[in-house]
């Protein structure tokens, strides 16, 4: 049977090579063409990007940052106003903020400012803080993620560009590796919640000797753990600056830090509140009293 096969490849190797020549210029053609679709993706993608961050995303970042350090609500408003005059949406391309989420925002914040104009009461200003303070953050968002789009590359190549070819190879396997076990510590949690999940159905996909299969899951986390530890380690002591990204310490800080803020505005609101209620209280009782002497 292999020798007929053999004498049917032989007299037929030239329709094969023909063939397999066609399927290699297809494949061939095929892949250089989605790879240039990809180039032109990236490069339209980086210069939307560059674009957006310059021209609208950072100015009005750091504009609307400084209206959330003032405290007074009247400078405030005044600043807020002098930001929409800049920022009018009939005066800019508001598409030009490039995500759906921060254009509905700002809209609804603008639509606030309008309202606030009309009414002119507390409740109308209180809102209209509230939905300056979103957008600060939706900007704040933006901004971190248009920069590290951009300049994610900059420190790597800066601090790599005269360093020995073996070093830099290796500089970059470490940050693979911790992405890697980042990315199976994940895997391998989602698993073990599966597991556990399925253990209480009626019809298991598992199977059973629940035990066995989180130790097996459970010590795969535990290496793949330390591996990640190992790794982060590393690049801390050597290539944290070149991701130019915010570390897990960033994120619990900022975290902490904005569970911080939101209890102090809430404590401040309140009290705020209660003198309030304690002045018209106060004035309450003084025009009753007022009352009462008039009848005397």
């Amino acid at each position: 049977m292999n020798s007929e096969l053999w004498v049917l490849v032989k007299e037929n190797i030239a329709v094969i090579a023909a063939g397999l020549s066609f399927i290699t210029a297809v494949l061939s053609t095929t892949i250089a063409f989605i790879t240039n679709i990809r180039h032109k993706d990236r490069d339209r993608f980086y210069q939307n990007a560059e674009e957006n961050l310059y021209k609208l995303i950072e100015p009005m970042y750091f504009k609307m940052n400084n209206i959330k350090n003032i405290k007074d609500d009247h400078h405030k408003v005044e600043s807020i106003r002098k930001f929409f005059n800049t920022y009018n949406p009939e005066k800019i391309n508001v598409s030009k903020l490039g995500n759906r989420k921060l254009i509905n925002r700002f809209i609804e914040t603008h639509s606030a400012y309008s309202h606030y104009l009309i009414a002119f009461d507390d409740r109308s200003l209180k809102l209209l803080l509230r939905k300056i303070a979103s957008l600060e953050y939706f900007l704040e968002k933006e901004y971190w993620k248009l920069f590290e789009a951009i300049y994610k590359d900059h420190n790597y190549f800066k601090k790599t560009v005269g360093m020995n070819y073996l070093f830099r190879f290796f500089y970059r396997i470490s940050i693979f590796i911790e992405s890697t076990f980042f990315a199976v510590s994940w895997i391998i949690v989602s698993l073990m919640i599966l597991v556990v999940v399925d253990e209480y159905q009626v019809v298991t996909i598992w199977g059973e000797d629940l035990k066995e299969k989180l130790l097996i899951l459970l010590l795969c986390l535990v290496f793949s753990l330390m591996m990640l530890y190992v790794s982060v380690i590393i690049n801390l002591a050597i290539a944290d600056d070149t991701k130019q990204k915010k570390t897990i310490s960033d994120y619990l800080t900022l975290g902490i830090t904005s569970l911080w803020k939101k209890g102090a505005v809430k404590i401040r609101e309140r009290k705020k509140e209660k003198a309030i209620r304690i002045e018209e209280r106060a004035r309450a009782a003084s025009i009753e009293e007022n009352d009462e002497t008039e009848r005397r």
